[in-house]
């Protein structure tokens, strides 16, 4: 680096001190700034990004079907199935359940709830979803409905 005298300071220590600065703001933000020319990215690098996380980062109130990757269990009633789906921050999960008279298709659903210019964490959250048959599940089939592969069968309870 080259050093330059000025009122008998070093400029080195000015740059040194801007390159810090530029650092320490995007480190943690969402923004790259130059000290020469301004903001140069809007690209969502930090760990305050807005969530683009598990639910896949559909827009705003959009449903994202989510694979079931946990164990289903049916409650003693026979029609309450209940299982875990990961969300991330500013989103909902649900279970639905579409039924026929050989299987019942479990669906995931992920909806985000993020507002234009709502920073949200990015977090992964292990939440309980159900959802309750009209009939009892009894030796019907479970198929996922984000994958169609079918479920192991549900444990009961």
């Amino acid at each position: 680096m080259r050093h330059i005298h000025m009122n008998g300071r070093l400029l080195a220590l000015t740059a040194a001190a801007a390159i810090a600065a530029t650092t320490a703001l995007t480190g943690c933000g969402n923004k790259t700034v130059s000290p020469a020319s301004g903001p140069t990215s809007t690209s969502p690098s930090g760990s305050h990004a807005p969530s683009a996380a598990p639910g896949g980062g559909t827009a705003a109130g959009q449903p994202k079907d989510q694979p079931i990757t946990k164990q289903v269990t049916v409650a003693s009633d026979g029609r309450t199935l209940r299982t875990e789906a990961v969300r991330g921050g500013c989103e909902t999960v649900a279970l639905r359940a579409s039924e026929a008279t050989s299987d019942v298709t479990l669906t995931v659903q992920v909806t985000k709830h993020q507002k234009p210019g709502q920073m949200c964490p990015d977090i992964a959250q292990l939440t309980q979803v159900s959802t309750t048959l009209k009939a009892p599940l009894d030796n019907r089939k479970l198929v996922d409905g984000a994958t169609g592969k079918q479920l192991p069968a549900a444990k009961r309870q």
